[in-house]
């Protein structure tokens, strides 16, 4: 169904198809999309992964996803484009909406990250 899109290998239709399954299905954190999103992420292309990675964060906007927040961290740390790391910054933070007793831990941890983008 609409998941096919995300098939796609033209990274500016892949863009957008990932920010619009993020905005259609925000606040599901439904695991099929959430797993469709993380394969785009895992392609390592920059325009296209920084959008799944905000897409996740609308995906599980304020579900404080604790195990998919720390696989955002560790990414972050591992990959080597700016725009994902910007990305998946945004999509931790979207994650954390409304979690704010749980986000200080978070946000003290990424304080101390050598990342500027995950300062």
């Amino acid at each position: 169904m609409f998941l096919k899109v995300l098939e796609t290998e033209k990274e500016a239709t892949l863009h957008g198809a990932c920010l619009g399954v993020g905005l259609m299905a925000m606040g599901t954190n439904d695991s099929t999309i959430i797993n469709s999103l993380k394969n785009v992420l895992f392609k390592d292309k920059a325009i296209s992964g920084e959008a799944a990675a905000v897409a996740l964060g609308l995906l599980t906007v304020g579900n404080r996803d604790t195990e998919l927040i720390e696989e955002m961290i560790n990414l972050a740390k591992e990959n080597k484009h700016v725009k994902i790391t910007r990305g998946l910054a945004i999509g931790i933070s979207l994650n954390l909406v409304n979690c704010e007793n749980y986000s200080n831990s978070i946000i003290e941890k990424l304080l101390s990250d050598p990342n500027e983008w995950m300062r």
